[in-house]
């Protein structure tokens, strides 16, 4: 491709900036990575690896460190309804066949970093994007504060991989005058525990009232639980115990495997306003990768694969345009919905089912009865292709 001037920047050093960055410094493209915290740090997160994530993993040349890095490696994902019935899902029906990864997100993105270091890509911790600069619509650069310094960045292009919480093109639909008004539909909580009585190798996923909840072995002996209810069915000031409590009482494996645990920090939260499809930026030049550009339901344990291929897709789309900014926004937007409504149409229509207790239970025991309708769903979490809806 040709060489840039100016370089990409990439705001937020998760699955999917790291990995985009990665992805571009191999291409020889000049590569700032900005992230607002010093890393390692803790995320909510169900830090669940998929399988396919392992391809990504040694293609970015980071596939040792992170299998030597102590977590576990799962076989199977089974999901329990409230009374104790359960459907089982082996990792290879997802359509590798291997294992998945449980490791916490401390330790992936610190590796994922470490890379990005290693290629020279230029990366500033404990900076925080503070604005943009657009002209005609079109984003030339971000502005910054970094040690309590002021300072601006010229870009060819720019890259909103700030997870859920979508930094900038919250600021571009601000500048802009873009309404947008969501109010937060979920809230999501995670901490890591002692205590839990749970086999290794499995991932169990548990339904209880206005919520579901994910539970592994990570490394150095802790487990992560990451559960998400209903915004509404909660109060918000001791949601998460609320929460917590109603899990173990609701769900009977839930009650045996987290009877004796606790949580070693406090929880973390965060408020999920929907799921699918986010709006991509009003401006041309800033895109959005991983979280900020789609959502998917965290039951799929798909949500750090389509953030490493979205990576995959934006750095592929920079090369076939290196210069037209509206060329690469239309490109983006039809590869992007092209390769992920299908399994976040599907995803919906679990959500639907396990929010209904009723639903819930009878999808629980016809999935425990059928392999094969099992063997499909799992594979069409992860399958690309057009589909209405998400």
């Amino acid at each position: 491709m040709p060489k840039r001037d100016l370089p990409i920047v990439i705001a937020g050093a998760g699955p999917a900036g790291s990995s985009l960055a990665i992805r571009l410094k191999m291409r020889e493209t000049p590569v700032t990575l900005i992230e607002r915290v010093k890393f390692p740090r803790q995320k909510l997160c169900g830090e669940f690896i998929s399988p396919e994530c392992l391809k990504h993993f040694d293609e970015l040349g980071v596939l040792d460190e992170m299998l030597a890095a102590g977590g576990d490696r799962i076989y199977e994902t089974v999901f329990y309804e409230r009374g104790g019935r359960s459907a089982s899902v082996p990792t290879k029906w997802f359509g590798s066949d291997t294992y998945a990864l449980s490791l916490s997100r401390a330790e992936m993105d610190r590796n994922l970093l470490e890379r990005a270091r290693e290629l020279d890509v230029k990366v500033m911790e404990d900076t925080t994007v503070t604005g943009l600069n657009i002209d005609r619509e079109i984003v030339k650069g971000i502005v910054a504060k970094s040690n309590g310094n002021a300072l601006e960045i010229a870009a060819s292009v720019v890259v909103d991989a700030t997870g859920r919480g979508r930094a900038l093109a919250r600021m571009a639909e601000k500048k802009l005058a873009v309404a947008v008004n969501e109010r937060p539909r979920f809230v999501a909580f995670k901490a890591h525990m002692s205590g839990v009585e749970m086999p290794r190798g499995i991932c169990e996923m548990y339904a209880f009232r206005d919520g579901y909840a994910g539970l592994s072995h990570i490394e150095n002996g802790l487990a992560n639980l990451c559960f998400i209810v209903k915004a509404s069915a909660i109060d918000t000031d001791s949601a998460a115990d609320t929460a917590f409590e109603r899990l173990r009482q609701e769900n009977i494996r839930a009650r045996q495997t987290l009877a004796d645990s606790h949580p070693l920090e406090d929880w973390l939260a965060v408020s999920v306003p929907r799921f699918g499809f986010n709006e991509m930026p009003p401006v041309d030049g800033l895109y959005c990768v991983g979280d900020a550009a789609a959502f998917i339901d965290p039951f799929t344990g798909s949500g750090m694969l389509m953030a490493m291929e979205g990576a995959v897709q934006m750095a592929d789309l920079i090369d076939k345009h290196p210069s037209d900014q509206r060329a690469l926004t239309a490109a983006y937007q039809t590869a992007f919905r092209d390769r992920f409504s299908s399994r976040l149409a599907l995803s919906g229509l679990i959500r639907y089912v396990a929010y209904s207790p009723i639903l819930s239970t009878t999808a629980v025991r016809m999935l425990s009865a059928s392999k094969s309708l099992r063997a499909v769903l799992a594979r069409k979490t992860r399958s690309a292709g057009t589909a209405t809806g998400g």
